[in-house]
């Protein structure tokens, strides 16, 4: 079978997350720091081609930031549990940039740990322009998001003082932020 680099990714990624999953037990398991649901793509598939030359380096970095925002959840001491996206960008050159758009707000040293420790991620390389996507999560067993896409703040005040619409550019207008 030969897929396309957008639908192989996707399939990596789904298996993923798929594979975070716990076998159902008679018994609630023990709450988690973190828990992924999926991983919400945020530009088109012919851009995804474009800018994502290697899948399975996506893939592990994908499955290093879920680590490391367990990591940061322990370490913030903070037992909030609430849903919501860590939202990455990825741009040529090794550089990353976080957003988070949790339903309530979020225990600051809890942000800082989940915005340093993810940041401090080495990406993958990405090509032509930004990569943008988001992991659905929850921290300490929450609910998951409602919500399909995020819309964090920062977005939502670029997109109100004229900012581009298009995801990757305006990821771009907001990175010297």
């Amino acid at each position: 079978m030969n897929l396309t680099p957008f639908f192989r990714m996707v399939l990596l990624l789904g298996l993923l997350v798929a594979g975070s999953a716990q076998a159902a037990s008679p018994q609630p398991p023990p709450p988690m720091p973190i828990t992924q649901f999926n991983i919400v793509l945020l530009q088109p598939s012919a851009v995804l081609e474009e800018r994502v030359a290697d899948v399975d380096a996506m893939a592990a970095y994908v499955k290093a930031l879920g680590a490391a925002a367990g990591e940061a959840v322990l370490a913030s001491g903070a037992q909030q549990s609430v849903g919501g996206f860590i939202v990455m960008a990825v741009r040529p050159g090794g550089q990353s940039r976080v957003w988070l758009d949790f339903d309530a707000m979020l225990d600051l040293e809890l942000k800082r740990q989940i915005t340093s420790r993810l940041k401090a991620v080495q990406p993958f390389e990405a090509h032509k322009g930004p990569v943008v996507f988001a992991l659905k999560v929850a921290t300490w067993s929450g609910k998951e998001s409602k919500r399909l896409a995020p819309a964090p703040l920062e977005w939502k005040a670029a997109r109100q003082a004229g900012a581009p619409l298009e995801v990757g550019a305006l990821v771009e207008s907001l990175w010297a932020d």
